[in-house]
Formats: C-alpha cells, structure tokens, sequence
C-alpha cells in the first residue's frame, strides 16, 4: 500500500483533499501539520490512518525520508513568496511530490527542479489546483479545433457561507493593491491586484463584479494558447460589502497606509466571519474563449461550474486529488518538474463533480457585430472593406490615419474633450480596436495621444446602440451607395430619454477607398453650439500576436 503524506492536512484544503483520498484510493494517509493536536483531530474524523507534526519550512531531507513517503502533497499554503526548499528535499528523499498552488511566482519558478527531479527519477507537479490545473482543462475542451484565440478571462465566484482559512487570506492579501503584469489589450502592462474587471453574469449565481487577481494562469494562459488580445484570472465575492472593502484595502496599501498587508491576514478573516449570515452557500466557477471556431467564425464559448452548499472549498483539491489517484495506481508519469498543465482531461473531473453534487455546463454561441445583426441580408451589400472590418473579431485592430477638424469653439471644444474627441490636426495616426463579445462590441480610438471609447450593441432591426460613458445614441444604420450609414436619430442618459431637438447631429459612413482600403467619415455636431468634431481617414486591419510571459527567476 503506498504511503502519502499530507502536509496541511488539517486545513480548508488538506482536509478536504484527504477526505477524498480516504473514500477513493488505496492508500495509506498521514496527515501532517505544525499543530500535532489539530492533525489528529483531522485524521480521526475523516478516518485517516496516522497524524503527525511536520513543519514543510524546517523539513529536511533526512526528516522526509523517515516519513517513508511514496507521496507527499502540499496542501499547507500560501505559496506565494514561498521558496522551492522544501519541494527540492521532497524530491532528493526520493519520494512524488504534488501540491495546490496557486502562487504565480512558485509555479513560475517549479520548473528549475525539473533537473533534480529527473536525476531521482520522481515526479514533481505544482498547481494542482483550480489554477492553472482545471482551468487548463476546461481551455482544451472550449478550443478545441480553433483557428484562433483572442480572449481567456476564467474567474471563481466562491459562495459568502464558507470557510476562509488563514492561509488563503495571506495569499489573496500579498497581492491585492500590488502591481500585477497582465497580458491585456496585445500588451503585456502592469494592473494592479484586485482592481475592477466588470460584471458577468454568472450561470445560477447571477450577476457578480469581478477583481483581477494574480495567479500562475496569467503567465502560463499566454505562453501556452497565444491569445491574440487579453488573458485575465478574477475572482468575484458574493457580498458587494466585502467586494469593495477589498478594493479600499487595495487603494489604501497603494497609498502606502498599509505597508504589510499579510498582517491584516486575521483581522480580515475574523471580519468576513460576522458577515457569514449574508449572502449564500453557493458557489462556483467560469471560464470564457473567445476566438473564431473550426469553421473560422467568430465564436464566445463558455464553460460554468456551480457548487452547492458550501462545498466550494472543494474544488481547488479536485485535480490533486485526480492526480494522486493517478501515482497511487502506478500510472505512468515521466520523471521531472512542471506545472500542472495538460495532464488532465476535463471529462476525468466528471466524477469528482458528481460525487460533491457538482454541476457544469457549456455554452457556446457565434457572434455577430452590431451592424452585420442590426442589417440583416442588407450587410452583404456593403464593400467588402467594410464588411471585412466587421467580420475580422472577436477583437479587430485597425490602423491608419486621420484628418480631423476639431470644435468650432470654446463651448464646444469643452463638449469634445468631454467625449475624448480629437482636436483639429491635419494628418494623425489612428488606431481602432474592436472587442465583441456575446453582449455587446467595445470600441477602442486613438488619435495620437488623445482616446476616445465607446459601446455599441443592435437594439432593433436597423438600430444600433452608442454609448459613451452614461449617453446612449440610438443610431440608424443603412447601406447606401455601397458605404455604410449611421445617422443618429435620438439620445437619453440612463433611461432619461432626452429631447431630440436638442440631440447630436450625425450622420456616419464607412466605404471602400482607394486601393481598397476601408475609409471612414465622421461629423459630430451640436444643435447651438456648432461642430465638436469631423473626422475623416483609412484604416488597415493589423495583426497582433501574444508575446512570451516575462521570464520569473525562482526565490531563494
């Protein structure tokens, strides 16, 4: 029988993971932990053979070879910060090492023991765990037989009734507020943790507003898919309370009022406590492709995971333990170091969904840009520059050059900075982006230095939708003359549906230009106050591919 050691074995995750041992493999399970008296109250309640007192930061070599270990999981956390020392002497003991972390510097350093671990011919697997273990799986099954990848965002919606263990907290608390380099927008640019990515509407849990956060898939997502356009991991907390109340503490550590985060660890932990009547035990988890499909069209796929009753806390233990079922049973595995990515299919977590009342689901639907649905069978009668501009997403980057005439006077050249409108130039270059997703296309202009972003989405045949920032402008869209025509026809803030007398006089096109190029005209004026802005130009569709994850140097 072989022998596998848990380390943090007693907490939300060890315990858990054990559990799972216990009812599925042949095993012989110790769980270890730096409390003797936690551990054997663990092992005797789940029925676990043996508890014993192990501290994974003072571990030698020679300490993990008495453990007799054929396995030893590291479920003890938070890895982030974390050295390899104790992974290394795991693996010189001779023993498999597995662990759960979800620490983008850890993961990014694992693969400096590779050498070691094939020199000892063992297997050493680090993230295991919801990131980037499932949710790689979940990516291989979205985008399979793809032409392209544009966008991933996957993010978990963890239920208000749960369990929140120290070591989680201190891991989400060493990067909130701090910088974290994302791929987004074709770049690779510094966010900080925890700040705003939207709102998703979640499958069985509603609506949620989303934090980035930092782990391993937003280094191992790029490297490994190339998406086009952007790579984000967030997370969404049920209470808007403790939502925001993380971006305050973010907003304060940047402010440098709090300068040791880690430290707030418990205190945090102790507050979420008297918020645990709010809310529900629901939980769960998404991950979203998009991308043009096997047929080449535009296409939003998503995968959703949604856990009942409390049993969230699950689910980072689900691919180590699939994992560990695997080494028990003897299953080949090369000899080496890497993340865990790639290993495992996503119909293999079916079971272990199943066993905890788990269930999932995919969805997936092609996408269309506003104009193509709001024109129907008219659209094919456009240029084909056009028609190509509209047809090129999910994310379309244009660029070319502009001439513009800017406001006609002080009023309305307060009106146009307002709107992020450029200013009178004769020759500028212009670069537009095009993001569509199932709700809606978000466009994205650049005149030199000055941007300009907007929201368009069909709202009834022949009506397309614009909105900068809270003004919505109902535009009708036409084909005339071979070019596209949008003439706006009235405008509201919020639901304030505004007078029309007084609403933005413009009447849009895109056509086809010399060489084939794709040409724009756009007049913007206002009833008594004049012109805020002409702009006219070409525009070419460009391409922009991922690029590597900055290399990451393992802690010593």
């Amino acid at each position: 029988m072989k022998r596998v050691v848990i380390v943090g074995g007693a907490g939300v995750f060890g315990r858990r993971l054990a559990e799972g041992l216990r009812a599925t493999a042949d095993a012989y399970i110790i769980l270890a932990g730096r409390s003797l008296e936690r551990a054997q109250q663990a092992a005797a309640d789940i029925g676990v053979q043996e508890a014993i007192t192990l501290d994974r930061t003072r571990a030698n070599i020679d300490d993990i070879r008495s453990l007799r270990a054929d396995l030893i999981i590291d479920a003890a956390g938070p890895f982030q910060g974390a050295d390899l020392r104790f992974a290394r002497a795991v693996i010189r003991a001779g023993a498999h090492y597995l662990d759960l972390a979800d620490a983008r510097d850890f993961v990014a350093a694992f693969p400096s023991l590779d050498a070691v671990a094939r020199e000892h011919g063992v297997t050493a697997i680090t993230g295991a765990s919801s990131t980037p273990a499932l949710t790689h799986a979940v990516l291989d099954t979205l985008c399979a037989g793809w032409r392209r990848l544009d966008i991933v965002r996957a993010g978990i919606a963890p239920a208000n009734k749960m369990d929140r263990g120290a070591a989680v907290m201190k891991a989400i608390l060493t990067w909130v507020g701090a910088p974290v380099r994302v791929f987004e927008a074709g770049a690779w640019r510094d966010r900080i943790g925890w700040s705003d990515c939207g709102v998703i509407d979640v499958p069985r849990l509603g609506r949620r507003r989303f934090a980035l956060a930092d782990v391993p898939d937003l280094d191992l997502v790029p490297a490994r898919y190339a998406p086009r356009d952007t790579a984000l991991f967030m997370a969404g907390l049920e209470l808007s309370l403790m939502q925001r109340g993380m971006e305050i503490f973010g907003t304060l550590r940047r402010w440098g009022l709090i300068r040791d985060p880690v430290r707030w660890a418990e205190m945090l932990r102790i507050a979420g406590g008297f918020l645990l009547p709010f809310g529900s035990d629901r939980g769960g988890m998404i991950v979203e492709a998009l991308g043009r499909g096997s047929d080449n069209q535009p296409v939003f796929a998503r995968w959703s995971m949604f856990a009942p009753k409390g049993r969230g806390p699950y689910t980072p233990t689900f691919a180590a333990l699939l994992m560990a079922q695997r080494i028990i049973a003897g299953g080949a595995l090369l000899p080496g170091a890497r993340a865990c990515v790639g290993m495992l299919r996503l119909d293999e977590f079916d079971t272990v969904f199943a066993r905890h009342g788990f269930t999932t689901q995919i969805e997936e639907q092609p996408l269309r840009s506003p104009f193509e649905a709001a024109l129907g069978a008219e659209f094919e009668n456009l240029p084909s520059a056009v028609r190509a501009a509209h047809r090129a997403g999910p994310v379309t980057r244009l660029s070319g050059e502009a001439r513009v005439a800017g406001a006609s006077n002080p009023l309305a050249a307060f009106a146009a900075w307002l709107f992020g409108m450029p200013p009178t130039v004769e020759r500028v270059p212009v670069e537009v982006t095009m993001r569509l997703d199932s709700e809606r296309e978000v466009w994205t202009r650049r005149f030199g230095a000055r941007r300009m972003q907007s929201r368009l989405r069909v709202i009834a045949p022949g009506v397309v939708r614009e909105s900068f920032g809270p003004f919505d402008f109902d535009m009708n869209v036409t084909v005339a003359d071979r070019a596209l025509s949008m003439t706006i026809i009235s405008w509201r803030i919020g639901p304030i549906r505004l007078p029309a007398f007084l609403a933005p006089r413009s009447t849009a096109t895109e056509t086809r230009g010399a060489g084939g190029r794709f040409c724009f005209d756009v007049p913007i004026a206002l009833p008594l106050i004049g012109r805020l802005t002409h702009y006219s130009g070409w525009l070419v569709e460009e391409e922009v591919e991922a690029k590597a994850a900055p290399s990451e140097k393992e802690i010593a």
